[in-house]
């Protein structure tokens, strides 16, 4: 059977986007899903956690929480789960909402590194990725080696091989201190020789407001879930 580990990366900084999409769409997540929030932090710990009946786990991995260092939380939490049963890996971003989180795995998930592609035609602009986003007091570009492409990091889904080769993958990428968390994956992927299938039943939107999440909410699942009931009432 499909197994997902669903995997937010956030920070304590961030703490109204996770209640955001613990009141919304995380209600909502499938059985065979569990829900993971990926922090940095001095030490590393596992905490069980439930909020409303949602039972999640707080994962610290013991790196630096900055968004330079998005790769080493990701790295550290592939060690956790690389041996578990997972068949597969969503990972989004903590300001993504998911518009169809409860029907998405009816689908077949072909391909072992799923998302939305993005070719590198300008290098320039991928360098300098961070230094452009006010949010963040970036001051130096990226150096590190480029892919031609790779998959965009708010929304990307990792088959339990893609799991084991990142683990697995012994490159230097897995050691900068500054890197694009997204751009270093998709750079040990394709050194790995795994493609890109592209997402298509995967739906959501990036980035979010945190006040916004719960407009999505009311659009794409209350009211479904409304008429759905009246549907029923009325047969």
């Amino acid at each position: 059977m499909t197994k997902y580990a669903l995997v937010i990366l956030t920070s304590e900084n961030n703490i109204g986007f996770k209640l955001a999409a613990l009141d919304t769409y995380l209600k909502h997540v499938p059985d065979n899903m569990d829900i993971y929030f990926i922090y940095g932090g001095n030490i590393s710990n596992v905490i069980p956690c439930k909020r409303a009946g949602i039972s999640y786990t707080d994962i610290y991995i013991k790196t630096p929480d900055s968004i330079s260092n998005l790769h080493k939380k990701l790295f550290g939490f592939f060690r956790k789960i690389v041996n578990k049963d997972y068949t597969h890996a969503l990972k989004i971003d903590d300001d993504t909402f998911l518009y169809n989180v409860d029907t998405f795995l009816e689908h077949k998930i072909s391909g072992d590194y799923v998302g939305n592609k993005v070719l590198i035609t300008n290098e320039e602009v991928i360098r300098n990725k961070l230094c452009t986003l006010k949010n963040y007091k970036i001051r130096k570009a990226y150096k590190g080696e480029l892919p031609n492409q790779y998959c965009s990091g708010e929304c990307v889904i990792f088959s339990k091989k893609a799991i084991q080769t990142i683990v697995s993958y012994k490159g230097k990428e897995k050691y900068e201190k500054f890197s694009l968390e997204d751009v270093v994956i998709g750079n040990i992927l394709q050194k790995s020789d795994i493609k890109i299938n592209p997402n298509k039943f995967l739906n959501y939107e990036h980035p979010v407001e945190i006040r916004k999440f719960f407009n999505l909410y009311d659009k794409h699942y209350t009211k479904i879930n409304e008429g759905f009931m009246r549907d029923c009432t009325q047969t």
